[in-house]
């Protein structure tokens, strides 16, 4: 009973500080701003990259991905490192390559990038794909969260749900993008220190479960899908599944939009590139290498009987993550509720925001620009839609019963509906109709390749033997493929664009805050 009561009073404190830290964004947001909504989607380009980069990391700690990534190492073993961790890992790595290319076109969000380039056509179908991926991003992490919180309170998910979407809500609605960087800092922090104690206590289990020798136990375990002496195996699925997994989900990774706008914040290039390495560090540590060694200690602490994961973990392996967390110390047990929250609520807040972005900027904004709507009234606007976002991802949360289908789906309806366009956008040669068709060829095939290989349609048997290994991930790839293998094609048999549309990409990065701010 005190349990509870102490965990009540944390959530109820840390709920507190983060509606503190947004209505500080407010009072400041609102002193003689002449461009409210310049500020309220880019606090006017003006934080340093260490913020952003910071940030960034935070809003990659989700526990939802991370504990799905470290539920295919448990299953795979070190083959699943190639499902999430070390792509994760090359995407660091094209972040710091790709700073002055974004920073090429000015634009805020990357459907008005689109209309700058292709027309209002393309912005109108990336920023409708956007909606639908970022949503279901929320959806997840709001899921994950309530199932992790709901335990600590003894009440059921939906109520913790709730909690968690409310208090986004709240900050967001006062200081927008600033409120959702400023609180991701705050957050950072005590996540940090949640993985720093979720790494001892499996460490702990795995001594405890290997008698001391965690490398002898994982050399002799036989995992669910990974075979007999394949846990430390990379190759178990053959040298083709990575290079799958990379052609379908980086593309997509690269160009999210909550990447892509805090990488155009930075008031100058050097600044973005001083985010890009402090999100490097962090995200190395704290999002790839972290969770990865948790789930190989995992193995050695848990390890699969009779083929399959036991019930402590859940035959899915997605309970790996509570199951170190409840043999801590009560007083830790509470911290890691605040540590579980402070992830959830950085990750909602930040997929949130961008998911709004498309809804308000790109589909509203311009509807209400043509009308001669007041800076204040678009503002008003913009904050409706961030709550009507984060209301939406709470209601299909709500009615969620798993999250598998959210995970894939999204991720490869990224790279082949909305990534390839936006790769392309610096091809002389790509015009609107070979971004219209790619997005819409790569969605078709994306979802139809989804089905046949997900929903038992299909088998391994049915493909040739080197992508027999990669059954099951063959979808992203195959999205990504058509997407490409459609627009050159259309491009080149279709008018050139115009003189206009290719001078929309700037020959040198932007740092002119008069060029950019005329945009918003």
């Amino acid at each position: 009973m005190w349990f509870t009561f102490f965990c009540w009073m944390a959530v109820a404190i840390y709920c507190g500080v983060m509606i503190f830290l947004g209505f500080h964004t407010r009072v400041r947001s609102e002193k003689d701003e002449p461009k409210p909504n310049f500020e309220f989607w880019m606090a006017k380009r003006e934080l340093p990259g260490w913020r952003l980069g910071t940030s960034l990391a935070s809003g990659w700690l989700m526990l939802g991905w991370i504990g799905f990534g470290m539920s295919q190492i448990y299953l795979y073993g070190a083959t699943g490192l190639w499902i999430l961790p070390i792509p994760w890992f090359v995407l660091c790595f094209i972040i710091l390559a790709m700073v002055p290319y974004v920073r090429r076109i000015r634009a805020v969000s990357l459907p008005q990038a689109m209309e700058k380039r292709y027309g209002k056509s393309a912005r109108l179908i990336v920023a409708l794909f956007s909606v639908y991926v970022f949503l279901s991003w929320t959806q997840a992490e709001l899921f994950v969260g309530g199932i992790l919180m709901s335990s600590f309170l003894s009440v059921p998910p939906f109520v913790c749900m709730t909690i968690l979407a409310a208090t986004v809500g709240v900050y967001m609605w006062m200081g927008g993008f600033r409120a959702s960087v400023l609180t991701d800092i705050t957050q950072f922090f005590l996540m940090a220190f949640f993985m720093i104690f979720l790494l001892a206590a499996a460490y702990m289990a795995a001594k405890s479960g290997s008698g001391g020798n965690i490398l002898g136990k994982l050399a002799a375990s036989t995992t669910v899908y990974g075979g007999a002496g394949n846990t430390l195996n990379l190759f178990v699925n053959g040298m083709l599944f990575p290079v799958i997994l990379m052609i379908g989900y980086l593309p997509g990774w690269m160009t999210e939009q909550d990447l892509l706008l805090r990488i155009q914040a930075a008031p100058t290039t050097r600044e973005a590139y001083k985010g890009a390495f402090t999100g490097f560090f962090l995200i190395t540590v704290f999002v790839i290498a972290i969770p990865a060694v948790v789930a190989l200690f995992a193995i050695a602490a848990f390890p699969p009987v009779n083929g399959m994961a036991p019930g402590a973990i859940g035959a899915d392996a997605m309970n790996i993550i509570p199951s170190f967390i409840s043999v801590l110390p009560a007083p830790v047990q509470v911290f890691m509720l605040v540590g579980i929250m402070g992830c959830q609520m950085s990750t909602v807040d930040t997929f949130a925001n961008v998911a709004a972005l498309p809804i308000s900027y790109d589909i509203v904004d311009p509807a209400l620009r043509k009308r001669g709507a007041s800076e204040r009234m678009r503002l008003h606007s913009a904050r409706v839609l961030s709550i009507i976002a984060i209301a939406a991802s709470l209601f299909l949360a709500l009615i969620s019963r798993r999250l598998g289908d959210v995970y894939y789906i999204s991720s490869g309806v990224l790279s082949a509906s909305i990534a390839v366009p936006a790769i392309f956008l610096f091809w002389h040669r790509t015009t609107l109709p070979g971004v219209v068709a790619a997005s819409v060829t790569g969605f078709a095939v994306t979802i139809g390749m989804y089905w046949f290989e997900m929903k038992h349609l299909g088998s391994a048997e049915m493909f040739p033997l080197f992508l027999k290994g990669s059954f099951g991930y063959i979808y992203v790839a195959a999205g990504v493929v058509a997407s490409v293998a459609v627009i050159v094609p259309v491009s080149l048999l279709t008018a050139k664009p115009s003189p206009l549309q290719l001078m929309e990409v700037d020959s040198a990065p932007c740092d002119s805050m008069s060029e950019f701010d005329r945009i918003v």
